[in-house]
């Protein structure tokens, strides 16, 4: 999968969150522990070859 397209996997629910969290659609805590989890579960999914590029 290009590096590009996976970024928009993540960036999309990213910014969705972060939306919701402000409009209040989902409650304060709830948001501020997805806006902490999505970016670590966007780490842990990545290939590790993606970090060996150097």
């Amino acid at each position: 999968m290009p590096p590009i397209f996976r970024a928009l996997l993540w960036a999309i629910p990213s910014f969705a969150v972060a939306l919701a969290w402000i409009a209040g659609l989902i409650p304060g805590p709830l948001g501020s522990a997805l806006v902490l989890a999505v970016p670590i579960a966007m780490i842990a999914t990545m290939p590790r070859a993606a970090c060996r590029r150097g």
